[in-house]
């Protein structure tokens, strides 16, 4: 089979927003119409989470504007992002919203497609490889542990606000899935402390993978019980994911 990847087969139109995955971090694993479209963006808004090296494939033209928003420092609020995305487009430029990841894992990418929708903005969805997919590869090896099941589950809170993340300890406990935490390292003695009480034996085996994917990237293993204590004391901060099971 035969396939083409001549950079004319991307249009990348005046007025449109792409919204593009970065990757876990390493540059060996973006696509290649996410390349190609970082070369032609006018305007570039990417995450905290996206590597900046990223950025030098760009046109050097390109307006980069940073919207991290990391907990208890963000530069933006998802409502500036919306009106970014909106503004830039009706102003004719190609906008490029560059997302570490896959914009469909735990982002607000959903908040931004709807607010485009509502602003009659045409948008495409370039995805990428989600952070998992590297830490699961690296460790257990698998999705799917012998249940034939898989949680993927976030500890992130909201900003700046006191509201509990909502997880069916429950039901993970029924499913008695391999359980995947996105953004969990600050909250992780809350969801270890809830597994456990809700059935999860304490020598349950937990990998722990930062900065999936970079040269800097470290894997841990410990068990359920001691977790918390685990992390703390090891200094591991995020980006991190932790696989349980």
């Amino acid at each position: 089979m035969n396939i083409n990847f001549r950079q004319s087969n991307i249009n990348f139109e005046k007025g449109e927003v792409i919204l593009g995955g970065a990757g876990p971090g390493s540059l060996k694993l973006i696509s290649l119409k996410l390349k190609y479209v970082l070369q032609k963006a006018d305007i570039i808004i990417f995450d905290a989470l996206v590597n900046k090296e990223l950025l030098y494939l760009s046109n050097k033209k390109a307006k980069l504007i940073y919207a991290g928003k990391l907990k208890k420092k963000k530069s933006c609020t998802q409502s500036q992002i919306n009106q970014w995305l909106v503004n830039y487009a009706k102003n004719n430029k190609r906008v490029l919203r560059l997302k570490g990841g896959d914009i469909s894992f735990f982002s607000r990418g959903s908040q931004e497609i709807e607010y485009l929708k509502k602003n009659n903005i045409p948008f495409r969805i370039f995805s990428g490889i989600t952070s998992s997919q590297t830490s699961v590869k690296e460790t257990v090896g698998s999705f799917f542990n012998s249940s034939g099941l898989c949680n993927l589950i976030t500890g992130h809170k909201k900003i700046n606000e006191d509201t509990k993340f909502d997880i069916n300890y429950d039901f993970l406990r029924k499913t008695r899935g391999r359980i995947i935490i996105y953004m969990g390292v600050s909250q992780i003695k809350e969801i270890a402390s809830n597994l456990l009480n809700h059935g999860l034996t304490k020598n349950e085996k937990v990998s722990i993978v930062t900065n999936s994917s970079l040269s800097s990237q470290q894997i841990y293993f410990t068990k359920l019980y001691e977790c918390p204590e685990f992390i703390k004391n090891n200094g591991i901060t995020s980006p991190a994911i932790i696989i349980i099971g």
